[in-house]
């Protein structure tokens, strides 16, 4: 299967990701009902107040970084990664991943968890792995426009 163009693995995943989007924004509209389901189901001692500010600050930067790959995942679609667009999409991701790892970094002053913990590590793992991939990219498109000239 092709990986870029029409039809292909890169057109199914911004599939997902559209899809993935919208059941965000459902569950981002509808976090106060859910987190009270949750909250009677499976940890009464859960603090509710605590856990909803948590949970909205660190929504809006993960849509954000769901929006940011079906941008990118588009270019693919077009077969035409290397464009500078990307690279600003990629560090669009890496700061919104450092903002969350910042809030469940605060937030552990108010609810200490091992899902906090994981989800630090996860964020500032995938700060560093964008900012690299940016810079990266970024690069690729200096060379590619460079040979460009050159032939």
């Amino acid at each position: 299967m092709k990986v870029t163009g029409k039809n292909s693995l890169s057109n199914f995943i911004e599939i997902g990701l559209k899809i993935i989007f919208v059941m965000g924004i459902i569950i981002y509209l509808t976090l106060p009902i859910l987190l009270n389901m949750y909250i009677d189901i499976f940890n009464p001692i859960l603090n509710y107040v605590a856990a909803l500010v948590i949970l909205y600050t660190s929504g809006i930067p993960a849509l954000i970084i769901v929006f940011a790959f079906i941008k990118m995942f588009e270019t693919l679609k077009k077969d035409n990664p290397f464009v500078r667009e990307n690279v600003k999409y990629l560090k669009i991701v890496s700061v919104c991943s450092l903002i969350i790892s910042i809030i469940y970094i605060v937030g552990m002053f108010f609810i200490v968890s091992v899902f906090e913990i994981i989800a630090i590590a996860i964020f500032i793992i995938a700060f560093l792995g964008t900012y690299v991939l940016s810079e990266l990219l970024r690069k690729a498109i200096e060379y590619k426009e460079e040979n460009d000239l050159t032939i």
